[in-house]
């Protein structure tokens, strides 16, 4: 099949410029996707097909599990009828798992489209405005589930399925499809898996669904792209929505819009040439004609129908000017939607408005819940607060931010309100989401990290783990799940010294993602950067794909590049073998070094670093375990610094003092701490400069310490060395 992915530069249906770095764009995957099911299910392809051959709906389409009656003629439809909907957002703790806000303002403009009260209708083509109309089915959030329970329509699931294979079936959490229009938002739409690592598509899918009847009732929803729920990209969403009410694409039911030739298949059955089905009581109103891919051309005669104009503005194009639907394409959804295919009119019934809370809704308590725009932020950068609840539609908001400011403008009973914090630290955040029913409070504590825009480290850096705090001063660390671990000091294993930082994955939910944060970095003051760290892991499994990958950022948290990634076998080193089904406890020898590009962040003055662990979606894996993370001039490298300052410690063991020596060939600002394996502090020497020369600085007081093994802890301009002393 012939396919018309094109490398595009501004996003499909008028898109913002979150895709404007040519992305590729594939608006619609609707025929793929029932291509791929007939393909999997050939029995129900041959059903449909016997349907389409015996029996045929005024508009051209089939019978399809109904007996095709209560159909209505061509006409206009002033009266307004509205469609209960649930949302179902699958997600991982990403940017995925929208707000709520996004569903508000994605259901306003499919609202909008199916209305005709879109803002731009004027603009529709002087030869199409005449046979353009509203189709006036309003789409709303349920406010009752199947069992009468309230809800706000709007359901969040923890599931790694929002990297969503569109060969996988049926939908997992579809409500019944006789009441509601399910709708499953995800990260990732692909065809074929692994998803999204590798897909045959090539590119971003934004949605799909099924023509009414072509499936079972456990496989009939929109699946739909989180990216493209504001502004108008949510016209693709009416798009999709098009389809599930029963119009095929204006270029016929395939995807490749854009084309040069003219078919039979580049047909909608409402096309003046030829007209392949008969078309009672129905306008043919939408010429045959190849279809727009992300243009708007000039209304000219197209090639497919030279007697007629292109409707290149109708909802179900694939061009960036979609404004309008045909009273041919009102009656064919309004046939459907009155018909007992796929039980559309059921949907549409006085008795399920009052089962889904559409008429006559109860209030009830919200479930609250929110989220933050970013939760890690430069000093006084805004952050957007919204209202994520569940259970009922929110209608009250009252907000705290302990040490936070409002932005000018808003408030704390708003229900998006803008905050900046003055100052580095941990915030909490506190919420109470309420209806006329009542209210409900949740408190975040430590869920907004606040970093300065100046870098904490000026110089080389090295982490051993030896004497820092998991969460700290230093490092922080988030997770996704509930119930998932997050990262954490060890003295269970370590390449040097006797501490590292770990996942406990072998007891980690599923699909967990734990995050270690790293402080901030000038990594123009060090010259030509690297970063270097050593880890062990080892697979429980073979079929494990727990995930490693490492981001930075040069602006506060706001927005991170992937700099290395490692799943599944590659995860697991060289220096471990085989695998095992108990707790991996490393030794010093299994711990491999890697080496992380960081060359194009060599101007950048204040970068941050966050190690990711990607649990297995489906069975967590093995414990991972991370060491000696390295930032440091990699035209001196990080062991010469011992060298170039003439590093001697003896003697080790002692029974009394030890001595450490420096022969300094310039000077140098140097401290010396040392702890006990308690990371208790017991000798402290400041950090001052030292000149050239010989430089003499003894520890290992008896009087202070007990016999047991010590860390000497040295940083020579910024850049850390950690070794072992054993006092007798």
């Amino acid at each position: 099949m012939k396919k018309s992915y094109k490398l595009i530069t501004a996003s499909i249906f008028a898109a913002s410029g979150l895709f404007a770095q040519q992305q590729q764009i594939i608006p619609c995957f609707s025929d793929e996707a029932t291509k791929s099911f007939f393909a999997a299910h050939p029995e129900e392809k041959a059903r449909y097909e016997r349907e389409m051959q015996n029996a045929a709906l005024s508009n051209g389409y089939t019978n399809q599990r109904g007996n095709g009656n209560n159909q209505v003629s061509n006409q206009t439809f002033t009266t307004v009828d509205t469609i209960p909907v649930v949302f179902h957002i699958l997600h991982q703790g990403g940017p995925e798992n929208v707000p709520n806000s996004y569903i508000y303002q994605a259901l306003a403009e499919v609202n909008r489209v199916h209305t005709k009260t879109i803002p731009d209708t004027a603009q529709i083509d002087v030869h199409f405005k005449g046979v353009s109309g509203a189709n006036n089915y309003v789409f709303q959030l349920a406010t009752k589930d199947p069992n009468g329970n309230c809800t706000n329509g709007i359901i969040r699931y923890y599931d790694a399925n929002t990297n969503w294979d569109q060969t996988q079936t049926p939908f997992p959490y579809t409500w019944d499809r006789t009441k509601y229009l399910n709708v499953y938002i995800v990260k990732n739409i692909c065809s074929g898996q692994p998803c999204p690592a590798t897909s045959s598509t090539g590119g971003i899918i934004v949605g799909y669904t099924y023509l009414p009847g072509t499936v079972p009732a456990q496989y009939d929803a929109v699946v739909y792209n989180y990216q493209f729920m504001t502004g108008t990209n949510a016209r693709s969403m009416a798009h999709e929505f098009g389809h599930w009410l029963g119009l095929s694409h204006t270029f016929g039911m395939t995807n490749s819009a854009g084309g040069t030739s003219c078919t039979t298949a580049n047909d909608d059955k409402l096309s003046t040439n030829p007209p392949a089905v008969a078309c009672v009581g129905v306008t043919d109103d939408t010429p045959m004609y190849q279809g727009a891919f992300s243009t708007c051309p000039p209304s000219t005669p197209n090639a497919c129908d030279p007697s007629n104009t292109a409707n290149v503005q109708n909802i179900m194009d694939y061009s960036s000017c979609p404004k309008n639907f045909t009273n041919g394409q009102i009656t064919r959804m309004h046939n459907i939607m009155n018909s007992t295919t796929a039980s559309r009119n059921n949907v549409i019934s006085a008795a399920n408005k009052i089962a889904t809370g559409i008429r006559n809704p109860q209030p009830c308590v919200p479930t609250p819940y929110f989220h933050a725009s970013s939760r890690i932020v430069c000093t006084n950068a805004p952050i957007t607060f919204s209202d994520s609840s569940e259970n009922a539609i929110t209608t009250g908001y009252n907000w705290s931010f302990p040490g936070g400011t409002l932005v000018s403008g808003s408030t704390l009973t708003d229900s998006m309100p803008k905050v900046t914090y003055a100052a580095p630290g941990s915030y909490a955040v506190s919420y109470t989401a309420s209806t006329s029913a009542g209210g409900a409070s949740i408190t975040k504590s430590s869920y907004i990290d606040v970093v300065t825009s100046v870098a904490s480290y000026n110089t080389a850096f090295t982490e051993s783990f030896e004497t820092a705090s998991v969460p700290g001063t230093d490092w922080s660390v988030s997770h996704t799940s509930s119930t998932g671990v997050d990262w954490a000091v060890t003295t269970s294993a370590a390449a040097t010294g006797s501490k590292s930082v770990m996942i406990d994955n072998f007891s980690n939910s599923a699909g967990d993602t734990s995050i270690l944060v790293s402080p901030t970095f000038n990594l123009s003051a060090i010259g030509s950067p690297a970063l270097t760290f050593k880890m062990a892991y080892q697979q429980k499994a073979t079929t494990n794909v727990d995930k490693l990958q490492i981001y930075s950022s040069s602006d506060c948290g706001a927005t991170w590049v992937s700099r290395f990634s490692r799943s599944g076998t590659a995860l697991q080193p060289s220096t471990v073998s085989g695998q095992l089904t108990t707790p991996f406890t490393p030794q010093s020898s299994q711990f491999a070094t890697y080496t992380v590009s960081i060359s194009a962040l060599a101007s950048s003055t204040n970068a941050m670093f966050r190690f990711v662990f990607y649990s297995d979606p489906t069975s967590p894996g093995n414990d991972i375990y991370l060491d000696d993370i390295n930032i440091y001039n990699s035209t001196v490298g990080i062991q010469d610094i011992e060298a170039e300052v003439g590093l001697e410690i003896y003697p080790n063991p002692s029974s009394g003092n030890v001595n450490i020596v420096f022969n300094l060939s310039e000077k140098h600002n140097i401290s010396v701490n040392v702890m006990d394996l308690l990371g208790r502090v017991v000798e402290t020497n400041s950090a001052k400069y030292y000149p050239s020369g010989q430089t003499l600085i003894t520890i290992g007081n008896k009087s202070v310490y007990q016999a047991g093994v010590y860390f000497v802890n040295i940083d020579v301009d910024g850049q850390h060395i950690s070794k072992k002393v054993i006092i007798q």
